[in-house]
């Protein structure tokens, strides 16, 4: 046993420098991204109310100090494990802490642009299927600063390595530790870092972040609650959000009050609960025609950019254009802001899953009817055009066997002149409108349907040219938020002249007459309406989920016409079924806007980090964070933006949508418990 320890001592002695040193570094880089975070708070969040750097630390202890364990911990085992092996294990020393270099101040620069701490549910796992395109978003973010401290840093790390690697190459360690062991000084460094293990290991294990955070509830009088969420989300630490379960957890709260009291039917109930407005069938000659359908996804645009001008000039002025001989929805919802959720409530009418699975990535072949099938069944053409890459989410798998006669994406358009150069995260729009025209063309006597994905202004707002640049020469701005801005109604700009430039091509064609086009936005986009609020599908303010939306005909429509009832991504393929006089699945969830049908709510999801649900019911917007129970309400009518939460001010309202929250949670459930089983049924006979 004596000599097992005394190897165990020498193989330490011959790592305890380094160990000491990258402790030491660990500990350097940890405190300044504390000191980096709270300088941050105190410009983004001035009414958070922190009496200094140390009261701003105390709320951090209980992270800080696990994130120290564990990054030392792993430290120390590679370190212990490679003792014999010099070469690897500098190589593996440099290589670690340049990337915890890297991770800790791209923690800090998703601070400063989310204003929040990093964690592991902003990052879904259809992110790497298009890590290429995710990287582009994330370094077009990235700010002068980062690149300038990352050289720094990194440059320190590899410096630091290879003086270590020189000294001791000239250095016999045992020696030095046989020589030095008796002096106090050696003894007290070589125990400086198991005891630093040690003491964060108790630290961690004996604080509380909830209970650090609701000390200071006292401070709060209005909000307390968000203010003591808003102290525990800024407390994180990314290293250790890596590597452990994310709080509270998406989808993981109970899910109904009423859960199996209640027989099961397809198609939730979602009648206003504020009004008991009904709406008689509408008319639509001629009805039961075999139009040619286009589906027209725009992507990243609410309802609220629709009327921005800039020096007098729209910035989408084909959408205002195409009003003009449109049945245009003013109050119309996405149920999840995610452009592959938002192709699965159009072409299924079918909500998405309640936890953070995406159905179309995880159940490809679910057997929800698709529009495609239907309407191909009926001796339809159809066809997809996509100007980015289908692999992303699972897209490619989900639309494979719904009888789509050709699809088109990223690979095939590229090829296609004059427009094959990449924009953002595709090809140019206008490469989507000669094989859009040619498909419409190749088989007048035959209806079609053709699904058009294009990918702009989806972040980083990229452009093909400056002739599309309406706001002057603002991606200059030093802001980055008004630069983020400029650039996103640039890009807005362009998709929407694309959109223009596709319309007049197949009016030229003259193949627009018999088509309904159906435009809408696939979801909105933020750039902090709301705190922490920036890109789309985190919250369901109407900044994320209020999109605009029109039936395109000019026969049909020679002046405009307007609908202000609620409707939603799931209405649109009852609608189309319903024009053209084919039966709904009883599992399709909307309703045709075209027949009599009471007001209806809209239930609104997002789990991409928090899960939220909500609903959108004419006057009211109710939101429910469901791992805590945190609920808003807002008069959308009075409070358009969202300003003033009046849950407080309305408990019976609040508990009203409340409870049919939770009642539509466990409805998804049992759906697709049901349709799971059945698809899986079918698969087996």
């Amino acid at each position: 046993m004596k000599t097992f320890w005394t190897r165990i001592q020498k193989r330490y002695d011959a790592i305890f420098h380094l160990f000491l040193i990258h402790g030491l570094f660990t500990m350097l880089l940890f405190g300044f991204y504390r000191l980096r975070i709270y300088w941050y708070i105190q410009a983004l969040y001035p009414d958070v109310k922190l009496k200094g750097f140390a009261d701003y630390l105390s709320l951090a202890v209980h992270y800080d100090s696990a994130a120290l364990f564990l990054t030392l911990a792993f430290f120390f085992i590679m370190l212990f494990t490679t003792a014999g092996y010099r070469r690897m294990r500098y190589f593996i020393l440099t290589a670690c802490s340049v990337i915890l270099v890297f991770f800790l101040l791209f923690s800090m620069e998703f601070f400063r642009v989310y204003e929040t701490s990093f964690q592991k549910n902003y990052a879904g796992r259809e992110h790497f299927t298009a890590l290429d395109n995710i990287l582009d978003s994330a370094l077009a973010e990235f700010s002068l600063e980062f690149y300038i401290l990352f050289f720094l840093l990194s440059a320190l790390a590899v410096t630091m390595n290879i003086a270590l690697y020189r000294w001791e190459k000239k250095t016999d360690l045992r020696e030095v530790a046989e020589f030095h062991s008796d002096l106090f000084l050696f003894r007290a460094l070589r125990l400086l870092m198991p005891a630093a293990c040690a003491l964060s290991l108790a630290v961690a294990l004996g604080t509380d972040s909830a209970a650090a955070a609701g000390s200071h509830e006292k401070r709060y009088r209005h909000d307390a609650a968000r203010y003591l969420s808003l102290l525990r989300e800024f407390s994180m630490n990314p290293v250790y959000n890596l590597v452990t379960a994310a709080p509270g957890g998406s989808g993981a709260a109970e899910t109904s009050l009423e859960k199996g009291r209640a027989p099961f039917s397809f198609r939730l109930n979602t009648n206003s609960l504020e009004t008991g407005d009904r709406y008689s069938r509408q008319d639509l000659r001629p009805r039961r025609k075999r139009y040619n359908i286009i589906l027209y996804f725009f992507e990243s645009t609410p309802r609220k950019y629709y009327d921005i001008r800039i020096n007098g000039r729209p910035v989408i002025d084909t959408w205002h254009r195409l009003e003009r001989n449109s049945l245009n929805f003013r109050n119309h919802y996405v149920n999840y802001p995610l452009s592959a959720n938002a192709l699965l409530s159009v072409l299924t009418s079918a909500y998405d899953l309640n936890t953070r699975d995406m159905v179309i990535q995880k159940y490809p072949d679910i057997g929800l009817r698709t529009l495609p099938e239907i309407l191909k069944d009926r001796r339809y053409r159809t066809g997809l055009i996509h100007t980015g890459g289908l692999g992303y989410a699972g897209q490619k798998r989900f639309l494979k066997n719904r009888k789509f006669d050709e699809i088109l994406e990223y690979n095939d358009l590229i090829k296609m002149p004059p427009y094959n150069r990449q924009v953002g995260w595709g090809v140019d729009e206008r490469a989507m409108i000669r094989p859009a025209v040619d498909f419409l063309k190749r088989d007048r006597e035959a209806p079609c349907l053709l699904v058009l994905l294009p990918v702009n202004p989806h972040h980083p707002y990229a452009i093909p040219g400056k002739e599309f640049r309406i706001t002057g020469a603002g991606d200059g701005e030093e802001d980055y938020r008004k630069r983020n801005w400029f650039n996103y109604l640039n890009s807005l700009h362009y998709a929407d002249a694309s959109l223009g430039m596709l319309v007049d091509e197949l009016e030229r064609n003259n193949l627009m007459e018999d088509t309904l086009l159906f435009l809408f936005a696939d979801h909105g986009e933020a750039f902090y309406q709301h705190r922490m609020n920036y890109n789309h599908p985190f919250f369901l303010y109407q900044e994320n989920v209020h999109v605009p939306f029109l039936i395109y005909n000019r026969k049909l429509f020679p002046s405009p016409e307007y609908y202000d009832a609620v409707t939603r991504h799931i209405d649109i393929l009852p609608t189309i079924l319903d024009i053209l006089g084919i039966p709904a699945a009883p599992e399709q969830e909307g309703v045709s806007v075209f027949t009599p049908h009471r007001e209806q709510m809209a239930l609104l999801h997002t789990s991409w980090k928090d899960d939220f649900m909500g609903i959108a019911d004419r006057q009211w917007k109710y939101i429910l964070r469901t791992e805590d129970r945190m609920e808003e309400l807002y008069d959308i009518r009075e409070d358009p933006d969202e300003r003033i939460n009046i849950a407080a001010g309305h408990p019976d309202i609040t508990e009203r949508y409340r409870r049919f929250v939770l009642k539509a949670r466990a409805y998804k459930d049992e759906y697709y418990r049901r349709v799971l089983a059945e698809t899986k049924g079918r698969r087996t006979q």
